[in-house]
């Protein structure tokens, strides 16, 4: 289908920056067809043709971390560490064994169906930034697909610039942003990146940045809006892509290239002071959903982690995980923040998460406001008391281990968990298994009951953590990962604004912290509000560490405060906008992208 002139399509930001060129599509060809069940003399072969895949890809991602090392942070470098360790995972490795053994499926069918079912337990989980860590396994999954051919030899691999133009510069337009594919398309000639697929989060999305290569995603259907050759304009700092573009916009676009051709500063460091520019002390801490991101944030030299969700290895089998499973990989994650704050989320999924241990039989209406976070675990009591004995035993020598209770109503919800708290330290003790002597203790406040109870759950707790994001969402009555009403869900809403700046001044009073958690605390757009309010920690993705610290740096709290008070004086959330648009100091706009 051919593209209509001076068409517009909208997307999410990854990379700031303006491409210009001709687009080249990757990744719409048709596969060939493979069978899915095999023979049961073909069983051994297919074993084998896995067995090859696998060490194929090792050898590659071990190449490609040689290859980049000069190039690359070691930060970013780590990711090839997160692809081996996926590699290696006995439970990856094994579900595909046991397909290939036990149900004759082809290996193709077998990583296909493994890829599903991981992907259907991300989608389940009641948080963006997790469910795009799929992303790694389909990663993975892909790469040894690839290496499936007799003839895969690590320096072998196909290669999509085979089918690239001769010659040129030009902007690449993709189902989804992956990390291999990155890779073998780094070179000078990419422009600039479209996708359908890939979060903002995720680790294609943390090299994109790395490279310097604007990129946005979230356009669907890309092989419908364009053909191959059709020229565009990538405006990705503004999350727009200009289809055949008349003269003048192009002009405008050439110009503003023009104007800022030299390359955009790099980030600064993270393990540099956590500051702002008048030396007032912020914390940036970490909002993980797996060890691999955990070790992403402590190589990024964060201050802890801040939120750490545990409902993965809940998800991964229909039956409950044992405590010694819990143990260690709880233990994992406070071993690699050593002394710093470690805060491990109790189980927070909806019943829609179908797990029958946990919900009752009957679907609910309504799974987002029903029986999940700390409602279904005090019903469940089995699974609350298991996850707090493996928490109390992983916590033992780490001082900075906290438990956070989600989905608090009332105090009665934090009492209740206090009091199994001590129940089972007590059991354990008289079992003469070591348990930590003390845990700090906070609520997630994303209810607006909760919000406006703050200072009643601050006295019952060591601090609290504010989940932004659910709590504007029911602030306002929209669902975020509905397209039909995300204006409303991304508009800066007067009385969300105050809800907060109420929630900072009650911590203040309590004298206790007050944690900002999720993608709103990493808004450059919003930081100097919420510093100008009061609030000084925040826990973010890894991959948003930079963007925060870049902000901050800039500002000073006198700045703050000044954009806060003109911000709660604003009556519209147009009005909002347009103070937080012309009051927060701006860098560069990175028009240009960084050359490699």
């Amino acid at each position: 289908m051919s593209a209509t002139p001076t068409t517009v399509h909208r997307g999410t930001t990854v990379v700031p920056g303006v491409a210009l060129g001709p687009v080249h599509l990757l990744g719409y060809e048709k596969r060939a067809s493979h069978p899915t069940r095999i023979a049961a003399d073909e069983v051994e072969s297919e074993l084998n043709s896995l067995r090859r895949a696998v060490q194929t890809a090792r050898e590659q991602i071990a190449g490609l971390r040689v290859r980049h090392s000069d190039t690359l942070r070691e930060s970013e470098l780590r990711i090839f560490d997160v692809h081996v360790a996926l590699l290696d995972d006995p439970m990856f490795l094994s579900t595909l064994e046991k397909l290939i053994v036990e149900e004759r499926f082809s290996v193709r069918a077998a990583i296909a169906k493994v890829l599903a079912d991981y992907e259907r337990i991300f989608e389940l989980v009641e948080d963006q930034h997790l469910r795009e860590r799929a992303g790694d396994l389909r990663d993975v999954a892909e790469r040894v697909l690839r290496n499936l051919g007799d003839d895969a030899v690590p320096d072998a691999e196909p290669d999509p610039r085979a089918s690239l133009p001769a010659s040129g510069q030009y902007v690449i337009a993709a189902r989804r942003l992956t990390v291999n594919d990155l890779f073998r398309i780094d070179d000078e000639r990419v422009e600039g990146i479209v996708a359908e697929e890939g979060g903002i989060s995720s680790h294609a999305a943390i090299l994109a940045r790395s490279m310097g290569i604007p990129t946005i995603t979230g356009i669907l259907d890309l092989d419908a809006k364009l053909r191959d050759g059709d020229f565009v304009v990538l405006d990705a700092g503004a999350g727009e892509l200009h289809v055949e573009p008349d003269e003048r916009l192009r002009a405008e676009y050439e110009a503003a290239l023009d104007r800022q051709a030299s390359a955009p500063q790099r980030a600064p460091a993270l393990d540099a002071p956590h500051q702002m520019r008048d030396d007032t002390d912020l914390r940036v801490l970490a909002a993980c959903g797996h060890l691999s991101e955990v070790e992403l944030s402590v190589s990024f030299g964060m201050d802890g982690i801040g939120l750490y969700r545990t409902e993965l290895l809940f998800l991964v089998e229909s039956r409950k995980p044992s405590e010694d499973v819990l143990v260690h990989h709880y233990a994992q994650v406070l071993g690699a923040v050593g002394d710093g704050p470690g805060w491990l989320r109790l189980l927070d999924v909806a019943s829609n998460a179908k797990l029958p241990w946990l919900h009752g039989p009957q679907p609910e209406r309504n799974p987002a406001l029903g029986m999940r976070g700390i409602r279904s675990s005090l019903r469940e009591g089995d699974a609350l008391r298991l996850q707090l004995r493996a928490i109390l035993r992983a916590a033992v020598g780490h001082p900075g281990a906290g438990l956070l209770v989600p989905f608090v109503t009332s105090v009665t919800d934090l009492q209740r968990v206090r009091a199994a708290v001590v129940e089972e330290r007590h059991d354990l003790r008289k079992r003469g298994i070591p348990c930590a002597e003390s845990l700090q203790f906070a609520p997630i406040i994303e209810v607006p009951a909760a919000a406006f109870s703050s200072r009643a759950l601050l006295r019952e707790a060591d601090f609290a953590v504010v989940a932004i994001d659910d709590l504007q969402s029911l602030m306002l009555a929209a669902d975020r990962d509905n397209r039909d009403v995300a204006e409303y869900y991304s508009m800066h809403h007067p009385a969300t604004l105050e809800l907060l700046q109420r929630l900072a001044q009650d911590a203040e009073a309590e004298e206790k912290r007050m944690v900002l958690f999720g993608e709103l605390a990493a808004s450059p757009e919003l930081i100097p509000f919420l510093i100008g309010v009061g609030f000084r920690d925040f826990a973010v993705a890894p991959a948003h560490a930079a963007t925060v610290l870049q902000t901050v740096r800039q500002l000073t709290v006198d700045e703050c405060h000044r954009i806060a008070e003109a911000v709660l004086q604003a009556p519209r959330s147009l009005d909002v906008q347009r103070i937080l648009l012309t009051s927060v100091p701006r860098r560069g706009s990175g028009a240009g992208r960084r050359r490699r």
